[in-house]
């Protein structure tokens, strides 16, 4: 547990001293506000190149190691496997390829500024900075979506070490190979998607405990209505 805690995670916060720790977090929100904004209006591939050594330049501006930066983007980088996989199946390696490489990569570099802001700022002032340019349940909200990054990605590679003890094809290697979708759907999604339920439930809880008006009902709600059409079937 230990060697773990000192190991790190991905996104997990990383306390050194650098200009962008220094950055006030409404800053580092423009920031991805800016960044995310001009990846999504890339049309020309060549314009990737320049955005990421922007990224990689803020990246390594806050004095993060390269081990961090394997750990940030490993999904992702499976991910844009998975994409260029697809698309090559789709359309042919030849014309499938570089369209889905193209993806992959503006998929990635439009997470990397948040990637920085998790890993440079701490939770009270992520909190604090949110409640100053919205509201109180706004940035409740908000802020919960920027913490669930941590963690699912913490309960991805939890739920995939466990599977590929139990012989699940769901290794960096076989998530490329369309033969082990399968396994990827029913021993790694299904099981990330529960988990993703139990997360809500205890964000609902937590919005409830403060006091956020409609919570607690719109939750009650949901569940009436999914009792009650589990009853109408089966009558």
């Amino acid at each position: 547990m230990k060697a773990r805690s000192k190991r790190g995670r991905a996104f997990q916060y990383k306390a050194v001293n650098s200009p962008v720790h220094r950055l006030s977090a409404g800053w580092k929100i423009l920031l991805i506000a800016v960044l995310a904004t001009t990846v999504l209006a890339v049309g020309d591939p060549l314009m990737l190149i320049p955005l990421a050594a922007l990224n990689l330049a803020y990246y390594f501006m806050a004095r993060l190691q390269l081990m961090d930066l394997w750990r940030d983007i490993r999904l992702f980088l499976v991910q844009m496997a998975i994409i260029v996989a697809l698309y090559s199946i789709r359309y042919g390696f030849a014309d499938g390829a570089a369209p889905g490489l193209f993806i992959g990569v503006k998929i990635l570099l439009f997470f990397m500024p948040t990637a920085v802001f998790l890993r440079t700022t701490p939770t009270t002032d992520i909190m604090g900075s949110l409640q100053k340019i919205m509201s109180r349940r706004t940035a409740f909200f908000i802020f919960t979506s920027f913490r669930f990054i941590p963690y699912f990605i913490r309960e991805f590679s939890d739920i995939a070490k466990a599977q590929r003890l139990r012989g699940a094809r769901v290794g960096p290697r076989d998530l490329v190979d369309p033969r082990s979708w399968p396994d990827l759907f029913h021993c790694l999604l299904v099981p990330v998607v529960v988990r993703a339920f139990v997360a809500a439930e205890e964000a609902a809880l937590s919005a409830q405990a403060r006091s956020f008006e409609g919570i607690h009902n719109n939750h009650k709600d949901s569940q009436e209505d999914y009792s009650h059409d589990s009853v109408h079937r089966h009558r």
